[in-house]
């Protein structure tokens, strides 16, 4: 009897102890986008696998990460809790469909062209009446179809570089950085396109579910916030070039 009421009595106080669920997962969705984001062997590494990674850590909230394509992780995004796809260049037409964590990135969006291009840009609206390459799902994408500009749009960079070789379309419109290492990559000399107008900066950031725990977002903010502040997030974007 004796026996029963020491469990009994243990039992009592162990249910009257406060619960601790541990953190939920985060799945951070990134799509290859060198030299933002991409995979090598296996492993992801990027500029902004490096930021977002650090982010979390610092944060102390667990998370992996999956590489997707851009629209599918969009869409994952906005109808899975606990996911977030980065990097996403923010926009007046997405801006309340996700929880945001910003700037994990500055970024300038160029138009770039084959080397024998000879007309002269000097406004975007200059190139009004040709096709332009676009990353689907990207913000220059949904920029430039806003504006009523004839796209066409690939999967990756890879896939458009070939198609601006082949004469596919007339110009090519993509982050600068990205369009300097698929140029490179291909051709050491860079001397296969040239950027012809910068047309626009954008934020690249963290677009989360929104049912994203308040405390979380708050917390990811913040760190961000003082990662920019003590130069944190400058050495990290100077680690992949």
């Amino acid at each position: 009897m004796k026996t029963v009421s020491s469990i009994s009595l243990f039992m009592c106080l162990l249910g009257s102890l406060p619960s601790y669920a541990a953190p939920k997962t985060y799945t951070l969705a990134f799509t290859a986008n060198p030299p933002f984001s991409m995979t090598d062997n296996g492993r992801p590494q990027g500029i902004a696998i490096n930021i977002v990674t650090a982010l979390f850590e610092k944060a102390q909230l667990p998370y992996k990460l999956l590489e997707v394509p851009l629209v599918r992780a969009m869409v994952n995004a906005k109808n899975i809790d606990n996911y977030c796809a980065f990097p996403v260049q923010r926009a007046q037409n997405i801006e309340t469909e996700y929880q945001w964590i910003s700037p994990i990135l500055i970024t300038r969006s160029g138009l770039f062209a084959r080397q024998n291009f000879k007309a002269e840009l000097l406004t975007l609206s200059d190139a009004k009446k040709m096709t332009i390459g676009v990353l689907r799902g990207s913000g220059d994408a949904e920029y430039l179809r806003s504006f009523g500009f004839t796209i066409e749009e690939a999967n990756n960079s890879a896939q458009n570089i070939d198609k601006l070789l082949a004469n596919r379309f007339d110009l090519w419109a993509t982050d600068v950085l990205s369009a300097q290492f698929f140029i490179k990559k291909r051709d050491p000399q860079a001397k296969i396109a040239k950027e012809v107008l910068t047309f626009r900066a954008t934020l690249s950031s963290l677009a989360c579910n929104m049912n994203m725990p308040k405390d979380d977002l708050i917390k990811l903010q913040e760190v961000l916030d003082n990662m920019i502040k003590d130069g944190v997030l400058q050495k990290l974007t100077a680690t992949v070039q």
